[in-house]
């Protein structure tokens, strides 16, 4: 009897990663050398995105590179009498918060205006009385509010054993290729409790998913995916979540 050179394999039914059925499946286009995991590697069966490089993929957002916007004040009769924009800053997404401070005076006020992300001007709204010299501008930083993830990481057997007599990894080793997916019926576990038509939200520190009901705001770290949950289950149990791929 030859010694036997082939393994036969059968993927587990039902096991987080995994596509749950045969509907329209959608993945997340890459260029030609594909979609690989960043520093550290990606946990399979959690949400991702794809990093600035437009290649490395990781169970976090991208770093923002938001900036506050800066200003200087000019100062008239012992009043604030304008207030110019030094920088625009950027990754605004909500009029910023504009504090006068010092210059010798009180009650001064001012407003601020944004567009496409930066600040682009400030209004004096109260000149204020007393003021000697120009009062310190400063603006509140820009709030970033991360995108959604690019996709969720199904299994593609890219796993790698590092450790004698290990048996499985949920961990594609950095420089592996990565399948996104971007649309059909994959399993996953869920930090909450979770029932059908929930939106799945993906955590922005590791890609987990949590879910909440129709109409509500992701939880704080959370951003929502533009999944549904699918086939409901209770916290930390495994759940089947959908989106339309056609």
């Amino acid at each position: 009897m030859p010694f036997p050179n082939t393994v036969n394999y059968n993927w587990p039914v039902s096991f987080p990663g995994a596509w749950a059925s045969e509907n329209p499946r959608r993945s997340v286009l890459a260029w030609a050398n594909g979609l690989r995991a960043g520093t550290g590697g990606v946990s399979v069966a959690a949400f991702a995105w794809v990093q600035a490089d437009g290649a490395s993929v990781l169970n976090t957002p991208p770093s923002d590179a938001a900036t506050a916007a800066t200003a200087s004040a000019s100062v008239a009769a012992g009043g604030v009498s304008a207030i110019a924009v030094t920088s625009g800053g950027s990754g605004y997404g909500a009029v910023p918060t504009v504090t006068l401070s010092g210059g010798g005076g009180t009650g001064a006020q001012a407003t601020a205006t944004i567009g496409n992300g930066v600040v682009t001007g400030i209004t004096v709204t109260a000149p204020g009385t007393g003021y000697t010299t120009a009062p310190t501008i400063t603006l509140s930083a820009p709030v970033a509010t991360p995108a959604a993830p690019d996709g969720f990481v199904v299994r593609e057997q890219q796993g790698l054993m590092t450790q004698y007599l290990q048996e499985a990894t949920m961990t594609i080793p950095q420089g592996f290729m990565v399948t996104l997916a971007d649309g059909g019926d994959v399993f996953c576990a869920c930090a909450s409790d979770a029932a059908r038509g929930d939106v799945v939200c993906a955590s922005v520190t590791d890609g987990g998913i949590t879910a909440v009901a129709p109409g509500t705001d992701a939880p704080d770290g959370y951003v929502a995916t533009g999944w549904r949950v699918a086939l409901p289950a209770a916290t930390g149990g495994l759940i089947a979540i959908t989106k339309d791929a056609s």
